[in-house]
């Protein structure tokens, strides 16, 4: 009885030698996600891919990583989350026979816009009754780009009333008064002098015009991060700055789709970039409405500069002929003076007040307001 303990004893010691030196030779484990970038509330996978290229079997592998609570994972057998407020422990378990490949698929929901970055996990294996175990630290460069959900315009409170009258689908383009394109019934705004009078005899109600959009329009979505005029650095109401950030990702899109140069200038910083105001010019098309997203969704909650310098900055560059639409909480003396500067300088300029998410005892309403004309 003694020799067989002895022996069994010596085995187990044999295996956990073994499996100490050799269990984690020759496995590879990649992580890739199925699209490098998408937007707030889609559902994508991350995919795991782990091979044991070597005779010895693996009875049970574990990988640890830690991820973002912002991604959220549909729960499944042989995975544990162990979830916090800011991070969660993602634990998966693996068996490998020899010479086998393992691809696990898990569905991943992106609750929020951001840069979700994993640089590593570890990998842990053992023999079979775990008295030998061995853990290595797998280098990953994985990233994922989860970009602010655009909005329905409808929901954004654009100005209703701007330098180029009521409109009824919100727009800001102007017109030129050099082309028409037909004509159309009469709208709260438009200029009697643009009354087509033989279309509006045959119609029997006022008709006018119709002309295209400009092909030379810039537009500034200028967003303020601001809560109050008080605020220092870091937001003091994250949702309602993401409220923001969403407003401005819908903007530019519907902006952009319309054929109008879109820029992006606001007071706080990007990730993977120097703590100065994020200022991109206006560009047209796809490529850029890539760029200006890509930019919202690596935005950092916190303040480099004050609004009012920033348009002050914009006025000394010289700019004009641009219009300005300004996304903030607030309307300090200062941005106000700001922006009639940049109208006299010939831009125009415009304020979407962004509602209060009650977390600090607002509530859902909103208001906007405008300064000057177009000059």
């Amino acid at each position: 009885m003694l020799q067989l303990l002895f022996i069994t004893g010596l085995v187990f010691a044999a295996l956990a030698w073994l499996y100490k030196r050799r269990a984690l030779r020759h496995v590879s484990y990649e992580r890739t996600f199925s699209t490098a970038a998408a937007s707030e509330g889609d559902t994508i996978e991350m995919i795991e891919r782990i091979a044991n290229r070597k005779l010895l079997p693996l009875p049970w592998l574990r990988l640890e990583s830690l991820l973002s609570s912002r991604l959220v994972f549909e729960r499944q057998a042989d995975l544990d989350i162990r979830g916090g407020d800011l991070f969660q422990n993602h634990i998966s378990l693996f068996s490998l026979r020899p010479y086998r490949l393992i691809v696990r698929r898990h569905l991943v929901r992106c609750a929020a816009r951001g840069v979700y970055a994993l640089d590593s996990a570890t990998m842990t294996a053992g023999d079979p009754f775990g008295f030998g175990t061995v853990s290595v630290r797998c280098p990953l460069s994985l990233q994922l780009l989860v970009y602010p959900k655009p909005l329905p315009l409808r929901d954004v409170p654009l100005p209703s009333h701007s330098w180029l009258g009521e409109l009824e689908v919100k727009r800001w383009i102007l017109e030129d008064p050099f082309l028409t394109t037909g004509v159309r019934e009469y709208e709260a705004g438009d200029s009697f002098r643009s009354i087509h009078w033989k279309a509006t005899a045959r119609a029997g109600t006022l008709q006018v015009h119709k002309r295209p959009a400009t092909a030379d329009h810039r537009m500034w979505i200028a967003l303020n991060v601001e809560i109050s005029e008080s605020m220092w650095k870091q937001v003091t109401d994250p949702p309602r700055i993401e409220r923001a950030i969403r407003y401005a990702a819908s903007i530019a899109q519907a902006a952009l789709e319309r054929g109008i140069e879109t820029g992006l200038l606001c007071n706080a910083w990007c990730l993977g970039s120097a703590k100065r105001p994020v200022r991109i010019a206006p560009q047209g098309g796809s490529g850029q409405l890539e760029l200006l997203l890509e930019a919202m969704a690596r935005l950092e909650l916190e303040s480099v500069m004050m609004f009012a310098d920033l348009l002050q900055e914009e006025l000394e560059s010289g700019e004009s002929g641009a219009d300005y639409l300004i996304l903030t909480c607030h309307q300090a003396d200062g941005m106000i003076a700001g922006a009639e500067a940049l109208r006299r300088s010939g831009n125009g300029v415009e304020f979407v007040i962004v509602p209060d998410t009650g977390v600090n005892g607002g509530d859902e309403a909103y208001g906007t307001s405008a300064t000057g004309n177009r000059a």
